[in-house]
């Protein structure tokens, strides 16, 4: 497997020549999902394949392997999420062509010829992230952290409510 991703592809060019795309990305040169992760010390691994389908679509199909160093929410321990990511985008020149497309592709819009490895890969990784990165629960434990653990304090038992009708009752009766 080569290693070097190029910093920019064309995806037109590499569709029409159908391409295969191989290597690895440090997390380092991911500066958006270094806020969601603890540590950007590991790499993903990177494949993608372009091509034309049989409608005229020019095509990119991507494959992401490798694990997230995420902070597991409950218990605020690091918590390593497998990635293995497929997607398959469109390759488009103009929002005209996004709403001829079918729902095997999401689309990517083309500013540019050029498009950047890193951020299309960056965007994909930030799309699979979890809202509440967090670890099954047999292997999660809370009682870890450094801090002390508050436990709730039980509610007293509310007063019940008065009828605001017995008042009235009570007036009627004088």
């Amino acid at each position: 497997m080569k290693d070097r991703l190029p910093e920019h592809i064309e995806p037109l060019r590499l569709a029409r020549s159908q391409r295969l795309l191989q290597g690895r990305l440090p997390l380092a040169r991911m500066p958006r999902l270094a806020a969601s992760i603890e540590d950007d010390a590991g790499e993903i691994d990177v494949q993608l394949k372009f091509g034309v389908d049989v409608t005229g679509v020019a095509w990119m199909e991507g494959h992401l392997d490798g694990n997230l160093p995420l902070c597991c929410q409950r218990c605020m321990q690091q918590l390593l999420m497998p990635i293995d990511i497929t997607f398959k985008l469109a390759i488009v020149e103009s929002e005209a062509e996004i709403e001829l497309l079918g729902e095997e592709y999401e689309p990517l819009l083309l500013d540019d010829s050029l498009v950047s490895v890193v951020k299309l890969v960056e965007d994909e990784l930030l799309l699979a992230l979890p809202i509440v990165p967090r670890h099954e629960t047999a292997q999660c434990n809370p009682g870890s952290r450094d801090e002390k653990i508050v436990e709730p304090v039980p509610e007293s038992e509310p007063e019940p409510k008065k009828n605001p009708f017995e008042v009235l009752a009570g007036l009627k009766s004088k």
